[in-house]
């Protein structure tokens, strides 16, 4: 089966309707804050990517431009969410292309060290350790 990556930007109307029946049970689900760490959060303007296989929702990452022109990269969560799953670095991948669409410079992404063999290889470079996990980042 595909996986399609649908875009959506965080707003009111249709749109966020649709973003929410599709990624609601990525940021409602209580084991998934546990595994990343913090909650999913999202505010207007952010930019959502969220992958689904069929019908059903197979992944997700959050996007939070600035006005500096550097982005956030979080809420980023696969299922199942172990390194081996090419979508995340197809999420990774993804979102540092948005980014640069929006005319962005840099994107920052913080995760576990399990995911570092996807970052690297799609040209991150890593920075600072937060307990278990490692901040990286990417100039565009």
């Amino acid at each position: 089966m595909n996986t399609e990556i649908i875009k959506f930007i965080h707003e009111d109307g249709p749109n966020y309707q649709a973003l929410v029946s599709l990624a609601g049970w990525f940021y409602s689900n209580p084991v998934i804050p546990a595994r990343l760490g913090a909650p999913i959060s999202t505010k207007p303007g952010d930019i959502w990517l969220v992958a689904k296989e069929g019908d059903k929702p197979s992944g997700c990452c959050v996007i939070t431009l600035h006005k500096n022109g550097a982005a956030k990269l979080h809420g980023l969560y696969v299922a199942p969410y172990e390194a081996d799953n090419a979508l995340y670095l197809a999420l990774v991948h993804r979102a540092s292309e948005e980014v640069a669409a929006a005319q962005g410079k840099l994107i920052r992404h913080t995760t576990m060290p399990k995911f570092a063999g996807w970052m690297t290889q799609d040209g991150w470079k890593p920075g600072q350790s937060r307990g278990k996990y490692i901040t990286f980042e990417k100039e565009l």
